[in-house]
């Protein structure tokens, strides 16, 4: 689901690369990237995790992350 709301609201955002990590394959980098929940979003220092990530958290994130 939250991948769903990601790609909607990157349609709207070309300046924003997104890479993802599989963790089942990289489980160490979700641990040096201190990724305790998922599914996760990071930025630089900030994150934001949780079982449910709704599409107005996401954007929320984003935004913040845009005016840091």
């Amino acid at each position: 689901m939250a991948k769903k709301a990601l790609d909607e609201l990157l349609t709207d955002r070309p300046d924003i690369s997104l890479e993802e990590v599989e963790i089942l394959s990289s489980p160490l980098r979700a641990l040096k990237d201190g990724i305790k929940l998922f599914p996760a979003l990071k930025s630089g220092e900030e994150q934001i995790s949780g079982i449910f990530l709704s599409k107005k958290k996401i954007k929320a994130f984003l935004e913040k992350v845009d005016n840091s």
